[in-house]
């Protein structure tokens, strides 16, 4: 069985938008980890949210619909969608870490990979570090 990793907001939108700080180092993880099919690649419906709606404002609408439409036929990437059971525990989880600056989103991300025994994130940002996930890369 492949090793799951998940994939955060960050990740997509450095794939995506050329102008990103981490564009390049995110496309030099695709080809040399991502592509060489090391890991089964999971995100969530509501990271897709997020991820549409930065690369519409960042980028274009047309880029955003492009993104959808690629995504959405991926035979790599796994969109999980978010059950009301899992937004419960997120919520908790946002409540119980005030003093970070969490978003609803990563806590939801956290109780997914947490579910699911995935322990990677390729994301940029720290909270999955914070929480005790490695993130990648």
């Amino acid at each position: 069985m492949l090793s799951r990793i998940f994939i955060d907001t960050g990740a997509f939108l450095a794939l995506e938008d050329e102008s990103d700080q981490y564009h390049e180092v995110a496309l030099q993880f695709r080809e040399q980890v991502l592509r060489k099919r090391r890991y089964e690649l999971i995100t969530t419906s509501y990271i897709l949210d997020e991820t549409l709606t930065l690369i519409r404002f960042r980028i274009s609408i047309k880029a955003s619909i492009d993104f959808s439409k690629k995504i959405r036929k991926s035979k790599v990437v796994k969109i999980l969608p978010v059950s009301s059971e899992i937004e419960e525990k997120a919520l908790d989880i946002f409540e119980r870490y005030d003093d970070k600056d969490f978003s609803f989103t990563d806590c939801v991300s956290f109780v997914v990979m947490w579910k699911m025994g995935i322990k990677e994130a390729f994301a940029f940002d720290d909270h999955f570090n914070q929480i005790g996930f490695i993130r990648k890369p």
